[in-house]
């Protein structure tokens, strides 16, 4: 993807004004010409399960037009509240898969959410509207958890050398073409453990973590030159840990206002993993997320650094 030409804002009645605050920061630097407006009116849940009233606007440079009951309605120049009123619809299912159809059905390049905080529900109950979001939209999530105020500056983007992180990676180098990037990766060295119970020396184990981050930093380094030669050189580092806590980590030490990650799991029951970092991170709010999209485009067919 060269560029973003469109994008959808989901918006709704929870956060007011989180989700359009981010996208005016975006558009002069996107130069968008045009935008869907999906708003959420409210949900309920009956006898015959969940249903989502919402309202469906597309702006297209001077151009108002709704989408009713799938079909495209012309809208005048100015919207008087009688009118408004015809446009909402109700849709029978969660807001998640209102907005993932939305987005498939205008084909978006992306997609606005505010990011909903931690549920009350322990993970393992039930997954979050994060998780439902990112799981059934098919194209990149920005989910937007903070008041925005400013572009983004500071950019965390995780690398596991995967697809889905590369995807990810130059997404966000759409999104923040002026911030300053820290590209970082995460050495889980679960043998340190059983190293830690035979009592080897600390010296050793030191030794061990620092041969393990060198070998990651030159993976890292060879990685991004072969791969995301065009993206801004920026900061690399790679620490040992658990890629959840090293990340977070990463994210308070440097103030980042945007974490980047590529598609982990997302079938119903990935939120069951205690290895899905992305699920963990999407729930904690650090910052606002970047999620990539589940098509990596032209890298398909290639094979990528081992």
């Amino acid at each position: 993807m060269c560029r973003i030409d469109r994008i959808l804002l989901a918006i709704n009645q929870h956060h007011p004004g989180r989700v359009e605050q981010r996208a005016a920061l975006l558009a002069p630097q996107l130069d968008l010409k045009a935008f869907d407006v999906l708003a959420v009116k409210r949900t309920g849940v009956g006898v015959r399960g969940a249903t989502t009233a919402y309202s469906h606007v597309q702006v297209d440079e001077t151009a108002l037009s709704a989408f009713v009951e799938g079909g495209r309605r012309a809208l005048g120049p100015r919207l008087y509240p009688d009118e408004l009123e015809n446009v909402w619809q109700v849709h029978r299912g969660h807001p998640a898969e209102v907005i993932a159809g939305a987005a498939e059905r205008v084909q978006a390049d992306l997609t606005l959410a505010a990011g909903n905080a931690r549920p009350r529900l322990p993970s393992w109950v039930r997954s979050s509207r994060n998780a439902d979001l990112v799981r059934l939209c098919r194209t990149p999530v920005l989910l937007v958890h903070g008041e925005p105020r400013e572009v983004y500056r500071t950019v965390i983007v995780a690398m596991d050398f995967s697809r889905a992180s590369l995807a990810a990676a130059r997404m966000a180098a759409l999104v923040a073409p002026s911030a300053r990037f820290v590209f970082v990766h995460a050495c889980a060295l679960p043998e340190a453990l059983l190293m830690r119970e035979m009592d080897l020396p600390v010296p050793v184990l030191q030794s061990y973590r620092e041969q393990a981050c060198g070998a990651g930093r030159r993976r890292l380094d060879e990685f991004l030159a072969l791969y995301l030669a065009d993206m801004p050189t920026g900061t690399r580092e790679v620490h040992a840990g658990r890629p959840h806590a090293v990340i977070a980590a990463c994210v308070r030490r440097h103030g980042a206002d945007l974490l980047v990650l590529g598609r982990g799991a997302t079938h119903p029951g990935a939120w069951l993993s205690c290895t899905n970092v992305m699920h963990r991170l999407m729930d904690e709010g650090l910052c606002d997320m970047l999620v990539g999209p589940d098509r990596f485009g032209d890298d398909e067919g290639r094979r990528l650094a081992a």
